[in-house]
């Protein structure tokens, strides 16, 4: 009954509530879990070992929230092995950036490309999250692809901005629900004798969850990380074997 009580009252909530302003403190607190997150990458496998076609998916730590100065950081990573394919085509449909709205769709609804020198892309996204309530996001990433040896490859996309979208007009940055302010995503692609490992760790930041509206914040804030990163390397898996067999 409480939960259908405040759902019921949540649009006349919804601007005392739910609207949130992204905090110094918070943004300095997401920095510092992040630069000691990849201050501890070895960009060795998180997974020793997963069988073809099987997805691993888990939190780096915890539930994969970690509480911070007004706000959560989510932490998780996701693996798979992608039989006769390649490292090239692999790194093929992740640079296709003018497919990701059909690749990605429907959580990617454009992207474009602000920037491209050599390995370093500057990516500008248009987002689609939704869980109980629907948020409309836009992103911009800098993206550095590095060939680590023969083989292996890193990829490694970190927002340097995001807004959401209200009808049409965006809001400026740091305002409004608060579901996603930061999204960043480190990816490993690694030849193996019985097809590509292909792992994405992902990390973002978000709001926390106020309690009396916790039953229609919690969902968003809590599945909505694990939940995109499964549907993106569902939708990557599915993009590379689409593409033309390699030989076995």
């Amino acid at each position: 009954m409480r939960r259908l009580l405040l759902l019921t009252c949540a649009p006349a909530l919804a601007w005392a509530q739910f609207n949130i302003q992204l905090s110094p403190k918070t943004t300095s607190a997401f920095n510092q879990y992040q630069k000691t997150a990849e201050s501890q990458f070895t960009w060795k496998p998180y997974y020793a070992q997963i069988q073809p076609g099987e997805v691993k998916i888990d939190p780096i730590k915890g539930t994969g929230s970690t509480q911070v100065t007004g706000g959560l950081v989510h932490d998780w990573v996701a693996a798979t092995l992608v039989k006769n394919t390649t490292v090239d085509a692999v790194l093929a449909v992740l640079r296709n950036y003018p497919a990701y709205k059909t690749v990605y769709a429907p959580e990617t609804m454009d992207a474009t490309v602000i920037s491209h020198n050599g390995n370093q892309w500057r990516i500008g996204l248009k987002l689609k999250k939704t869980k109980v309530l629907t948020v409309i996001l836009n992103g911009e990433f800098d993206v550095e692809y590095r060939e680590l040896s023969p083989g292996r490859w890193s990829m490694t996309s970190r927002s340097t901005r995001m807004a959401e979208v209200e009808g049409d007009r965006e809001l400026p940055q740091g305002s409004g629900y608060g579901f996603l302010w930061r999204l960043n995503a480190y990816w490993l692609i690694e030849q193996r004798p019985e097809g590509v490992y292909m792992e994405c760790r992902s990390l973002s930041l978000s709001r926390d969850v106020p309690f009396l509206l916790g039953p229609i914040v919690r969902p968003f804030v809590t599945a909505v990380p694990k939940e995109s990163l499964q549907q993106t390397m569902d939708d990557t898996v599915r993009a590379v074997r689409e593409r033309p067999s390699v030989a076995e």
